[in-house]
Formats: structure tokens, sequence, C-alpha cells
């Protein structure tokens, strides 16, 4: 049997025939709408649909799915002159379905991959992992809190997917030597990497985004949020626990084994080249300040980080100069294609006015109380942060938002709490993404290592378990902002001079 072969045998593929036809009618039907004059947003929200509900089936691969979904999207809006542009930059201008991919997330993925494989081979982490083995005595609970505070404090200070991927690493070696299931741990890393996200106003880019046009400082943003992120932290952990059975150890004899088999680990069995080992410490710590004090370095600061990511990995092949292509091979080309698809789709579903039209559904909600309004806000960006990407979500929301703060004087409504309804927004697309594992770019990197691993997790079977979590965190935010707001520690905002979005674009991407 051939290696291509091996590979697939035992995976269930999907059939050519059916998903032709699906495509074929679906496009027929959103053309033929077009063609009746329905309205864009209406038959472009219909194809979102759609692509949504066949994800949650797990018929076809995610990857193909999103690719064929922003295909068909592409075509019709091309058709229909929905990505019409002013050429502004003559020859050199880049075409409008290129400048929807998120290609910082992009090269964080690849870089981010590529240093890790590297890292990973050093022994760097394995030797890491024994070390919080013997922090946790071997008890599956205390390596659960141990593992997830790692990842809130990675996720407050890089990239949430780098974070899942460095974290990730280390969760397989030490689940294989304690003989551990990953999944719990893996899924709850991924459900912390949204609570690390959360904790400043530079962790995540829909903090960046609204923080901005709200006017909210990194000092005031940190007050606020760090006293429910810790709240959340324990009250998480102990969900995780009921969940999945994650029982710490009673007995005595029980945790004198769990002790004397972690203390039979050395770290240092799995460190082959000292000097590559140093070598890869240095520059994982290199990376790590790097996405930590990007702001802060000149000419770094002009970029992404995903420039960081990528000469991270660039500087591991040259001091790793064998198996190049191998490493190169390990990259998840599968995750590549699937944010590709899902930034063109839903880039095609902003200028199509579908996002928009999720706002306006928003505005009058909002405008219902002081208590229904935060309330309906931070709800449903929660629900629709589980269903597709939050930053395109939480810029729409923020441009309502946005466009009440200038009509303050007239909306005496926002002026009485238009400052809760900033907040609402934050903790909803901070913590909706929990929800499903297309919710959040660190849940799909979660599940893509499970996957690796040979412990696939479907859709349905992880939304039973995101839905608690959601459930759980929201009511504690709620609970939490008007608990905040009444003791004084969140205040009425500035509605002064409004930024524009133009100028949130630009800090959001020097932050990226």
């Amino acid at each position: 049997m051939s290696k291509t072969s091996k590979k697939t045998a035992g995976k269930k593929l999907h059939n050519p025939l059916h998903v032709t036809i699906a495509v074929g009618l679906v496009t027929l039907i959103c053309a033929l709408m077009l063609h009746q004059g329905t309205e864009t947003k209406y038959v472009f929200g219909f194809l979102l649909a759609m692509t949504l509900g066949m994800l949650a089936l797990e018929k076809i691969n995610k990857a193909i799915l999103v690719l064929l979904g922003s295909g068909i999207a592409l075509l019709l809006a091309i058709w229909r002159g929905v990505l019409e542009k002013p050429d502004d930059h003559g020859a050199h201008a880049l075409p409008v379905y290129i400048e929807m991919i998120d290609w910082g997330t992009i090269g964080i993925i690849i870089g981010s991959t590529i240093f890790v494989e590297l890292i990973s081979r050093s022994g760097l982490f394995a030797w890491i992992s024994v070390k919080i083995l013997k922090v946790s005595q071997g008890d599956p609970f205390k390596l659960l809190i141990c593992f997830s505070g790692l990842t809130v404090i990675f996720s407050a200070f890089l990239n949430n997917v780098t974070a899942m991927i460095i974290v990730g690493s280390l969760t397989i070696v030490a689940c294989k030597k304690l003989k551990l299931s990953a999944m719990p741990f893996l899924l709850a890393e991924g459900i912390y990497t949204n609570i690390g996200g959360l904790l400043t106003l530079i962790s995540s880019i829909p903090n960046i985004i609204v923080g901005t046009a709200a006017r909210i400082g990194y000092a005031d943003f940190l007050v606020v949020t760090g006293p429910y992120c810790l709240i959340a932290f324990v009250a998480t952990l102990y969900l995780v626990r009921w969940i999945f059975k994650l029982a710490p150890l009673v007995s005595a004899q029980g945790k004198a084994d769990a002790k004397a088999m972690v203390d039979a680990f050395d770290e240092w069995d799995t460190v082959k080249d000292k000097k590559f080992f140093y070598l890869s410490a240095l520059v994982l710590g290199a990376i790590i300040l790097g996405f930590a004090l990007h702001a802060s370095i000149p000419v770094l600061n002009q970029m992404g980080l995903e420039v960081i990511a990528i000469l991270g990995a660039t500087v591991m092949l040259v001091i790793y100069p064998t198996d190049v292509e191998g490493v190169l091979n390990e990259v998840e080309w599968t995750l590549v294609l699937f944010f590709v698809g899902l930034f063109t789709l839903l880039g095609v579903m902003e200028h199509a006015g579908v996002l928009a039209m999720i706002g306006d559904w928003l505005k009058y909600p909002l405008s219902s109380g002081p208590a229904t309004g935060p309330i309906a806000m931070m709800w449903s960006s929660a629900f629709f942060s589980g269903l597709t990407d939050n930053i395109p979500l939480a810029a729409v929301l923020a441009k309502v938002l946005s466009g009440f703060q200038s009509q303050v004087t007239e909306l005496s409504w926002f002026a009485e709490y238009g400052h809760m309804l900033w907040w609402s927004l934050i903790f909803g697309a901070g913590l909706g993404g929990n929800f499903t594992p297309i919710g959040s770019a660190s849940t799909v990197v979660a599940i893509g290592i499970l996957k690796k691993e040979g412990h696939p997790i479907t859709f349905m079977q992880y939304v039973k378990i995101g839905a608690i979590v959601v459930l759980v965190q929201l009511l504690l935010a709620t609970g939490y902002l008007f608990g905040a707001e009444k003791i004084g520690l969140i205040k009425p905002l500035d509605h002064g001079k409004v930024p524009t979005m133009e100028t949130q674009d630009h800090k959001a991407s020097d932050n990226h």
C-alpha cells in the first residue's frame, strides 16, 4: 500500500458527486435570487447560513467547505459588482478579495508551527513539561491548573494562536508521559486563551478595535477586566473538572504512586544536544519578548506580529540545518487553507452588508434600557462570535456604537448607559468564541492538535461542552459588569471627539 493510501485508509471521504450537486444548487438558488432583485444582504446571508450549517454537519472537510463557500460568494459578488472599489493605486492595487484575508494570522500560524516544531525537537518543551509535571506531583487537577494558568499568561501577552500552539505542544508531551487523555486539557486551554485574550487592551484584535473606539486606556482596561478574568479562571477550572471528571487524587497511596512516577522522570532524558537546547530556549525567549514588547521595538513596531513569528521560524531553520523539507511539511496547511477561505467569506459578507445587517438588528434592543440594552449587546455579540469571526463582528458593532456616541447629545439613553454597551461588547465578543469550535482560532488549533494525535472531536461534541462554558462565563460576566459599575469600577466614558474607524483600523493593524 502506498504512503498516501495508508494515510487515507479508514478515513471517511466525501462523495464528489454529492458535493458538486450541492454546490451547483446553492449557486443557482443564490444567482436566481439576485437576478429576481432580492436584496444582496439577504442572498449572501443565506449563503453564510448554508456554509455554517454544513460546517455543523461535518459532512465535508472544513477547509474544502469554506473554500467552496468563499468561491461561490466571490463569483456572485463580482458578478453583481458588490466588490467594486475605486482604483486608487493604479497597476499596483491588490484585488479586494486578497485584501480581505488576514495575512497576519496566516503568517503567525505558519511561522509559529515551524518554530514550535523545531523547538520541540530540541527537547525544550519536554523539559518544561517534566518540570510542570513535578510541580503538579502527577495530580491531573493540579496539572490542569498549571497548564491553564500558563495559557492565560501566554494569551495575555502573545497572540492566542501562538499561545495555543506552544502550550498545546507542552500538554501533549506531559499527557503522554502520564498516560492521560489530552482532550480535557487541550479543550480547556482553547477556552482559557479567550479568557487570557480578554485581560489587556492589546491581548486581542477585538479588544484593540473596541477599546480604541471607546477611548479606553490600557490601565483602565486592565482594572476592569483583571478581576473578572480571575473569577472566570477559577470558575472554569471547576467547570472543566466537573465536565471531564478530573478529580484530584485523594488517597495517600494514589498521591504517593503519582509522585513516585513523576519523580522517576528525568527532564534531561529527551535532550540530545544541549547546545541546540540552549539555543532553542534563547530563541523562544526572544520570540516571546518580541511578541510582548512588539509595540516598543523600533522598526518591528511598524510591522505585524507575523514578522516576529516568521523571523523566529527562520532563525530556528538556520540553527537546525537538517530536514528542512520535513519541518515545512509539518505546517498545518489544512488550517491555513481554512482560514484563507474563512477570511475571504467573511470579507464578502462585510461588503455585501450582511454584518452591517446584523448590527442594524441590534439597534433597537440596545436602546431598550440600562439593564436590557447591555445584556442584549453582551449575549447577542457572544452568540454571533461563536458562529463567525469576532474581528469583523467587533468592527461592525463598534461602528454602530460610534454612531450612537457621535449623537450622544440627542440620545439620552446612550449618554446614560453607553459605557456599559462598550464593555458588554468587549466581554461578549471575547467570551463568545468558546461557543463553537469555529468561533475562536485558538480552539480550531486545539482541535487540530487533538485530531493529529488521534483524538478527533466533532462539531456537536464540542458545542455540548462550549455551550455550558459560555453560559456560565456570560452569567458571571453579566453579574460582574453591573456589580463593577455599582461600586464605581466602571465609569462613564469620555463622549468627546470620536476616533474614525480608519484610525482604529490603523492602530489595530499596528498591534496585530
